[in-house]
């Protein structure tokens, strides 16, 4: 399972995610921009929002926290329409299930943005 966190690192990083220093869009018309988000040095947020009614929608939207030292990447949370999933509800506590969950998620999604041709310039 660990080796998974340093594959989504790399994944990424193929997008550009970790070389966002604030805030950036990656746009990749006809489909939903990606919106990245650097909450601190080892936080990002990413989300992809559509505009619903004239609403804009994070649908998903994750939090991830990286080590680029150890350059791994592990989601933190999770919200869609449907609600919120948090993997640490509190310090010193782990929800296992929501983890792996997660895990799996972010790996698939990341591929399939990859594979969308998902890159910022």
């Amino acid at each position: 399972m660990t080796e998974v966190y340093g594959v989504i690192y790399h994944k990424l990083d193929v997008i550009g995610v970790l070389s966002v220093s604030e805030y950036d869009v990656i746009k990749n018309d006809p489909l939903t921009p990606l919106c990245i988000d650097r909450l601190a040095p080892d936080r990002y947020a990413i989300a992809r929002n559509r505009v619903v009614d004239g609403v804009l929608v994070p649908d998903p939207d994750m939090e991830i926290r990286v080590d680029h030292d150890k350059k791994f990447a592990e989601p933190l949370t999770y919200q869609d329409l449907k609600g919120r999933k948090v993997v640490y509800p509190e310090p010193g506590s782990v929800n296992l299930a929501i983890k792996n969950e997660l895990v799996a998620y972010l790996d698939r999604w990341l591929t399939e943005m990859i594979n969308d041709g998902y890159r910022r310039n």
